[in-house]
């Protein structure tokens, strides 16, 4: 159990939620759930080389081989770029774990280290096939491992291999729409009435807020100088066309300071054929509450069909969770009556007085 849960560290942007890992025994740890949970704790801090060393440490206190101990040394030495110690280190794993789900995170962590070589090299078209054969190897295993889709795409976009990242983002927001795992705190309940607001589109017209109602709709506040945005932007461009028009829209909102030019030529260049807002002065940005800015950038406001927010996503969260979350929520209100949305309803009309 603990191998999958320190593995999930890597799996994405390596941004991913580290969940707790299961104690066994009294509340008194021994040495060696005492060095593991420590090399857990300097891996959520980003220090890796002290959580190598914890780890390598509960090694050394002998007992049989543990699938736990070597995945989160292969997570440290990942984030310290020793990309043979990964896959020397997973390969032991594959030999010690039983289920298709701890196969796939070490496969996905395998091609993790595969794709971060490719990127130190220029010579780098047989890491990127290795890459891509692990992330493939990681979803047969797990079909709704929504990560090693996601890192599929991103080895199948450095191929030049548009068509194909393509489909491989769209399965990751399948696998995230269908994820139990992004269950938690669901179904989302709506919150408050969204601000209207007008503001200049990528074609220099006017947008209004108003053109949005009747339909699930997600804010993506971004900026070309956001390294997390550009990470997303490839799944984005698969999410705003993944539902029809009349039940979702995608609208990013730029946040690029004064370089207007800049960013219509991004979104030209890029075929970010959704729509495009331009943020002047954070307005939009303030306007719905997001300063001051504790996550910063990328903000995903979720917005319901009857102009009520119905979540706020920070850019730390984990990136298939938001998605997950976003995809059910829309999907479960395209199947439901009605009768059983969980929007407030609109106000009714007044009706004639008799004369």
């Amino acid at each position: 159990m603990g191998i999958c849960r320190l593995a999930t560290i890597a799996s994405l942007f390596i941004l991913s939620t580290l969940c707790v890992i299961a104690q066994t025994g009294p509340p008194a740890r021994s040495a060696v759930d005492h060095e593991i949970q420590s090399g857990t704790a300097s891996i959520r801090q980003g220090n890796y080389a002290e959580a190598k060393r914890h780890f390598e440490k509960a090694e050394s206190m002998g007992g049989p081989p543990s699938a736990e101990i070597n995945s989160g040394i292969a997570i440290a030495e990942l984030e310290m770029d020793h990309f043979d110690a990964v896959r020397q280190r997973e390969a032991t794993v594959l030999q010690l774990v039983s289920t298709d789900r701890d196969r796939a995170e070490a496969y996905n962590l395998i091609g993790n280290s595969w794709l971060r070589q490719a990127a130190q090299s220029t010579s780098n078209i047989g890491m990127l096939k290795s890459a891509e054969e692990s992330f493939q190897r990681a979803a047969k295993l797990d079909p709704l491992f929504d990560a090693a889709y996601f890192n599929l795409g991103n080895a199948l976009l450095r191929q030049k291999r548009e068509d194909d990242a393509a489909v491989a983002f769209k399965n990751f927001i399948a696998a995230a729409e269908k994820n139990p795992a992004y269950d938690q705190n669901m179904p989302i309940a709506p919150q408050s009435p969204a601000p209207a607001f007008k503001i200049a589109d990528n074609q220099g017209h006017l947008f209004s807020s108003d053109s949005l109602r009747g339909r699930f709709v997600l804010l993506d506040f971004w900026a070309t100088w956001c390294a997390p945005c550009m990470r997303a932007l490839p799944a984005m461009r698969q999410l705003a066309h993944y539902f029809p028009p009349s039940q979702f829209a995608l609208v990013s909102v730029s946040e690029n300071g004064a370089d207007q030019q800049g960013w219509k030529k991004f979104t030209t260049l890029h075929n970010m054929d959704w729509t495009q807002l331009w943020d002047n002065n954070l307005e939009l940005y303030y306007k719905f509450g997001l300063a001051p800015r504790p996550d910063g950038i990328p903000r995903y406001v979720l917005i319901d069909s009857n102009g009520f927010v119905r979540r706020i996503y920070g850019g730390t969260d984990h990136f298939g969770f938001v998605i997950g979350q976003i995809a059910k929520t829309v999907a479960a209100a395209a199947t439901s009556q009605p009768a059983n949305s969980s929007s407030p309803p609109a106000p009714e009309k007044p009706k004639p007085q008799p004369q």
